[in-house]
């Protein structure tokens, strides 16, 4: 029996008028959707700066800076 591999899937997201807070907005977004596929799939975020955008926008009232 012949085993078979999964190659890994990628996606690109490009667009050259974001604003930072945009920015900051969709990777958040993304970020929600990767917590939400958790149980069927094993999603990474990479991007400049996405542990410090994800770090700073999931904080709560209880965190301390």
């Amino acid at each position: 029996m012949k085993k078979t591999t999964m190659k890994d899937k990628k996606i690109i997201i490009t667009s050259p008028n974001l604003s930072q807070k945009q920015w900051s907005s969709l990777i958040l977004e993304l970020n929600l959707i990767k917590k939400a596929w958790a149980p069927y799939a094993t999603l990474n975020l990479q991007a400049p700066g996405v542990k410090k955008i994800i770090a700073h926008g999931t904080k709560t009232l209880s965190d301390k800076d």
